[in-house]
């Protein structure tokens, strides 16, 4: 093999390598952004006249939701609702809204604020405290 020829291999290989290197840190850059699925729990507490959970999911330090939900159980009893969401793991300030019917008829409404850390697994949200 002459000298050019292993000159021009070892610079295909550098390329090669350059290439790879510069993928890797761009991947690092990019990954922690890239959606994953969530599974968030709203624990309301059994026997609730829940009418409606709404939520919205704000990355910590953006000032616009990244994502929202609303559904309307119509007080079927149960203690928990799932809710898939596609969000970038990190820490989030959920902001949730619930309207029950109270024993007199009335709805009413309680709205508060929670902080979490979704990792791409089950975030449980514990609401039986909220009046």
């Amino acid at each position: 093999m002459s000298e050019t020829q292993r000159g021009s291999r070892l610079r295909r290989l550098g390329s090669r390598v350059a290439l790879l290197a510069g993928l890797g840190l761009a991947f690092t850059f990019v990954a922690p952004e890239i959606p994953r699925d969530q599974l968030v729990v709203y624990r309301v507490g059994p026997g609730d006249k829940l009418l409606r959970l709404a939520a919205s999911y704000t990355r910590d330090g953006d000032a616009e939701p990244r994502s929202g939900m609303s559904m309307s159980p119509v007080g079927d009893g149960r203690a928990s609702f799932e809710h898939k969401v596609s969000l970038p793991n990190g820490r989030y300030v959920i902001e949730v809204t619930l309207a029950r019917q109270a024993p007199d008829g009335k709805v009413r409404e309680t709205s508060f604020v929670r902080k979490v850390t979704l990792e791409g697994g089950e975030t449980v949200l514990p609401l039986e405290d909220a009046p």
